[in-house]
């Protein structure tokens, strides 16, 4: 029986995102990820990383089919299917950690 290796090695279609704290314990992400802009054509996905127990919150505007992820289920999924892409709209969303919030954003590649 052959067992496949679709879970192995690295995903090129899976952008991870990762959460740190500064000096005042406040959630951050690089400059690179202040603004996410993920393709369904591609149909990448971002996955959130941190060593820190965290809560992505859309506040219910999120382009993926969940509107919350967490350190639990860090993984977005594809984009949903009436999400339009566009250059000029982003999705807003909340990073919380220990109550401390940053807020980012996605944006869905045309």
């Amino acid at each position: 029986m052959n067992t496949g290796t679709a879970t192995q090695g690295p995903r090129s279609n899976l952008r991870t995102i990762v959460i740190t704290l500064d000096s005042n314990g406040n959630p951050q992400v690089s400059s690179g990820d202040e603004t996410a802009v993920i393709s369904p054509k591609k149909n990448e996905e971002i996955l959130w990383k941190s060593a820190h127990s965290f809560l992505i919150d859309f506040n219910g505007n999120s382009p993926f089919y969940e509107q919350q992820f967490s350190d639990k289920y860090a993984q977005s999924g594809l984009v949903r299917r009436d999400v339009v892409s566009s250059n000029s709209v982003f999705y807003k969303y909340n990073i919380i950690i220990n109550g401390k919030t940053l807020d980012p954003r996605v944006g869905v590649d045309p």
